[in-house]
């Protein structure tokens, strides 16, 4: 029999593995519950009609069968390749196709009670919680159907461990029944098969005493929940008649009663499932197992909380005496926490006995976990009642939460992290997002609560732009998700910031602190010295982190003395108000976004003056010596150290610019950064800055600034984009009377790019020769590279291969000398074009590949290098892989803002829709770039010269003359978004469902 080709795990969390182990997700909660109905009917199949009526009961039959269709269409998707071996798909029914899918509820319901201890041991294995655990559905009769599943499996699974039990006491082997009996407890604390068997296995290593208490828990449930005595199976074990058994708690009189029924914890039930935390709910296992004590810590609203009660959960039973929650949150007086304790267990104070000596009097010969909740109000008093109940009850563990460290010896420290989110988010695609862990949480919530909520092309962009503005904090992302219901996702993203801080929500299990953003930073700033508050306020200036260094020299000064400056960061750090990234050379510190805007409003309540002049002022320093050093600094290290300011300089220059800036300090700043938005692909900002600045420069604007804003306009790799080589002009005249030759070569070369086209030629030539001469008296600079790799293009334009291949081998050559990773990367796609002109088609494929492959590119060459990799395939003949290229190139330059790289893509689509039988679509995508060309903005290269031939071919082969000129004429009057919308349709391969 072949291997199956999907694996589904139904009892506990759902998951779903590939036949290779791979990770599916299936995003739609009733795509999850659809495929456990099928494995659950074990090979039959259920028609269209009843899965509809089961999953979308409260809507019309031609809704639900609509809906269904879509379902059926994510799971294709998320099947990939494997969808046509797993899915036996017609007009009328649905079905798994035969041993294609194993499941864990196969492999539980096979065994029998004659079944081997071994097969009995796999099966029990398989039951990791009940049946789709966490999930739950607005439709009743579906939501009907998952609670009767659960009952029924839950059931079964119980039988299964009663059969494992009953063979374990045949064969004696009672110490291995151990495990199995608490698991089976834990599931059903009225199967009295299990209390036996542990009963047993206690005898069997000599705890009698302990067998007598298991054998008081069995009788306490029993008879509160059934009202029946023990079976006299039970009651033999022990050889005693159930009267003769000491009640529990004679011994202990000051026992709470609800001692007497022994509950195995009082954590709180949670309404809906820990999403995107099993790593991290592992981790803190890992160290429960090592360390007695363990804090975990992080900013509020990072789910510290919840982190630890799911702990909890997954340790019930690993304890013999329980697992207690004690909350801190609500007390006021600090000598209250033994009572908060004793509250938690249910052990009375007695007499004038301070509640610490109560609670360590019953805990002394207790095996228990005890979870204390928000101690950072309470730290110096937690710390104490931790540290004297660990140094006096030696089976007592504790698992705290708290912004800061206990401080105890022996303390395991575990800073929980923020949930992961996307950095980019403008063109993410639905597949891509939900690999984040805040996406996933996002779309859980926004499933249960918003009907029809689906995270598709259209809301994954603004879903995880969502997600980056609250930082990743699941606190932030549940409130958020409430707002969905009065707003589309996309209309939140864009105005999430006016409303940070009063994100609310209803729920009324949420701590009164964590009701909203704004009463749990209350709560943290509250707790904070004056002195830790004022460098919190100031401290919000920096949009984008700071190190030691610059907080120093931007928001030193009273009440903040210089030598407190690192330990009042350290400070703020540990109460995790603060994060420190530890992996660049001097450490750096960041607000998280929902920590600095609070930070700015309450600058502004306390009607402080801002630091943004101050900040605006050091990084024109910083930028200043960044761009001095630019041009002979490998780029890996240059970015190292100029990239971390990148949201720094963004507020800095909207200050600038704003109303009470200072325009002049922002033309300075916009001049010396101008480098950092080329090597960051960042062209719409570039843009933007530089036109703002070039309307605020004055006479008194220095000329190498100026030239620098110039220089911004154009690119040393556009050739032929012509509307440049003015700005590269004036910038030649700028650079000469400021008496900057580096500057000076630059500026020759890109006018001699932006004249470089198979037609202009003669022209580009004087400018790129005399930068050379200019450029090569100073050494090896990037510049220079850039400049040897534009003679190379002219060379290659002019059908000089050989003379191409030399210049571009010396371009690369000085590009590695200075580390300039970008230019290797232009230089690698260069001589791919070389091949291709040449001839060598597979030759040109694996060199662009390599390029993509490699780390050396920025996202502007990673789009040129994929639409030229599409021509390449199309003029291999593969059709398909060209059409996902293309699609991905068209997708990176809508998001740069890219016109030039939207038509390329674009040509290579309406290629591929012409040879998929779509004529007039691809006829229309050439009146779109033919129209564009005309412009002179740009020039088909060799590359775009290959597809437009066998395009306008084509199109002449398939259309009449008089069609194809409607067409080409409708095509010319598209929008860029029409057309880039219309070529993203040629890009899709649609399957049938």
């Amino acid at each position: 029999m072949h291997a199956p080709h999907l694996y589904l795990r139904l009892l506990g969390p759902f998951e779903a593995r590939a036949g290779d182990g791979r990770a599916l997700v299936f995003k739609l909660k009733r795509a999850r519950i659809l495929l456990s109905w099928l494995a659950l009917r074990r090979g039959q199949s259920g028609s269209r009609e009843e899965i509809g009526a089961l999953l979308w009961s409260e809507r019309s039959e031609a809704q639900a069968h609509q809906s269904l269709r879509q379902t059926l269409a994510v799971i294709r998707v998320a099947l990939g390749d494997a969808a046509d071996e797993v899915l036996a798909i017609d007009r009328e029914t649905v079905a798994f196709t035969e041993g294609s899918v194993h499941s864990d509820v196969a492999f539980l319901l096979r065994c029998t009670p004659d079944s081997p201890i071994e097969e009995l041991e796999r099966a029990v294995a398989q039951y990791g919680g009940e049946f789709l655990e966490g999930v739950s559905i607005h439709d009743p009769l579906a939501q009907e159907w998952l609670q009767g599943r659960r009952a029924e499996l839950q059931a079964i699974a119980t039988r299964r461990f009663e059969w494992l039990l009953s063979a374990y006491a045949q064969a004696g082997r009672h110490s291995e029944a151990e495990p199995v009996a608490n698991r089976l407890i834990e599931i059903d604390p009225l199967a009295e098969e299990g209390h036996r068997a542990l009963i047993r296995a206690l005898l069997a290593s000599g705890k009698r005493a302990m067998a007598v208490r298991q054998y008081q828990r069995c009788r306490a449930i029993l008879a509160r929940e059934l009202s029946v005595e023990p079976s006299a199976e039970t009651k033999a074990l022990l050889r005693v008649s159930a009267e003769s058994v000491p009640e529990l708690g004679g011994p202990t009189p000051f026992l709470h009663d609800q001692f007497r029924t022994h509950r195995a914890h009082n954590l709180p039930r949670q309404m809906n499932s820990l999403v995107g935390r099993g790593d991290e709910v592992e981790e803190v296992l890992e160290r429960l197992r090592r360390y007695r004590l363990v804090t975990l810590t992080g900013p509020g609203g990072a789910g510290k909380t919840r982190l630890a009660i799911d702990t909890g959960f997954r340790l019930v039973g690993s304890y013999a005496d329980g697992i207690w929650l004690v909350e801190f949150a609500s007390i006021a007086d600090p000598q209250l926490v033994g009572e908060a304790l004793c509250g938690a267990l249910g052990v009375p104070v007695a007499g004038d006995r301070p509640a610490v000596e109560s609670a360590i009097a019953y805990l002394a010969q207790k095996e228990a976990l005890l979870i204390f909740d928000n101690c950072e109000h309470l730290v110096a008093n937690s710390a104490r009642l931790a540290e004297a109940l660990l140094r006096n009850c030696p089976a007592i563990a504790i698992l705290a939460t708290s912004r800061e460290s206990l401080s105890l010896g022996g303390e395991s420290l575990y800073r929980v992290p923020r949930l992961a989110f996307p950095d980019r988010t403008e063109a993410i695609t639905p597949d891509a997002a939900i690999d984040y862990s805040a996406v996933q949480l996002f779309v859980d919530r926004a499933s249960a609560t918003i009907e029809g909520f689906v995270l598709d092309a259209a809301t994954a962009p603004a879903v995880a732009s969502i997600c980056k503005q609250v930082d990743g904090i699941p606190l932030a992302i549940e409130l958020a998700v409430g707002r969905l219901k009065m707003m589309r996702p996309d209309w939140l993203a864009a105005n999430l910031s006016e409303s940070f801080l009063t994100l609310r929500g209803a729920a009324q299990a949420t701590p009164p602190h964590h009701r909203t953003l704004q009463t749990m930073l209350d709560w943290s700033y509250d707790l904070l010295r004056p002195e830790e508050q004022t460098l919190l306020r100031r401290l919000s200036v920096f949009a984008g982190g700071c190190t030691l260094t610059s907080a120093s020299r931007v928001i030193g000064g009273a009440p903040v003395a210089e030598h407190q400056m690192f330990d009042l960061i350290s400070s703020l750090v540990e109460k995790s108000l603060l994060t420190a990234d530890l992996s660049e050379a001097e450490p750096r510190y960041r607000l998280l976004e929902t920590t600095r805007r609070y930070a700015l409003d309450k600058q502004r309540e306390e009607g402080e003056a801002g630091r943004q002049r101050q900040l605006a002022e050091y990084l024109i320093h910083r930028f200043a010596d960044a761009g001095e050093s630019w041009a002979a600094t490998p780029s890996v290290t240059w970015l190292a150290r100029c990239e971390p300011e990148l949201d720094n300089l963004r507020a800095s220059l909207e200050w600038a610019f704003g109303a009470d800036g200072d325009a002049v300090l922002g033309v300075e700043l916009a001049g010396h950064s101008m480098r950092l938005w080329d090597e960051l692909s960042l062209f719409r900002e570039r843009g933007r800055w530089v036109e703002t600045a070039m309307a605020h420069r004055t006479e008194q604007s220095s000329p190498a600034i100026v030239g620098r804003l110039c220089l911004a306009r154009t690119s040393n790799s556009a050739h032929g984009d012509q509307s440049g080589f003015s700005y590269a002009d004036q910038a030649i005249g700028l650079f000469r009377s400021a008496g900057r030759p580096l500057d000076l070569g630059e500026a020759l070369a890109r006018a001699g790019a932006a004249l470089l086209t198979p037609q202009t030629i003669a022209r580009s030539l004087p400018y790129l020769d005399d930068a050379l001469a200019v450029l090569e008296p100073l050494g090896p600079t990037k510049p220079l590279a850039n400049c040897l790799r534009s003679k190379g293009v002219a060379a290659y334009l002019g059908g000089d291969f050989a003379a191409a291949r030399t210049m571009i081998g010396r371009s690369m050559a000085v590009c590695r000398s200075v580390g300039d990773s970008r230019g290797t990367a232009s230089a690698q796609i260069a001589l791919a074009e070389l091949d291709f002109g040449a001839g060598e088609v597979e030759n040109a494929i694996d060199g662009i590949r390599f390029m993509l492959e490699g780390r050396d590119h920025n996202r502007r060459q990673a789009t040129l290098g994929l639409a030229n990799l599409a021509s390449y395939l199309l003029a291999a003949g593969n059709v398909e892989q060209a059409a996902q290229v293309a699609s991905e190139s068209l997708r990176e330059a809508r998001a740069l803002g890219w016109s030039a790289a939207i038509v390329r893509a674009s040509e290579h689509l309406a290629l591929v829709a012409v040879l998929s039988g779509d004529a007039d679509l691809g006829a229309r995508l050439l009146g779109f770039s033919s129209a564009f060309y005309a412009r002179g903005t740009a020039s088909r290269e060799l590359t775009e010269q290959v597809t437009h031939q066998r395009l306008t071919g084509e199109l002449a082969r398939r259309l009449t003359p008089y069609r194809l000129n409607a067409l080409l004429e409708e095509g010319g009057s598209l929008t860029e978004l029409q057309a880039a919308e219309a070529a993203s349709m040629a890009g899709r391969i649609l399957r049938p469902v």
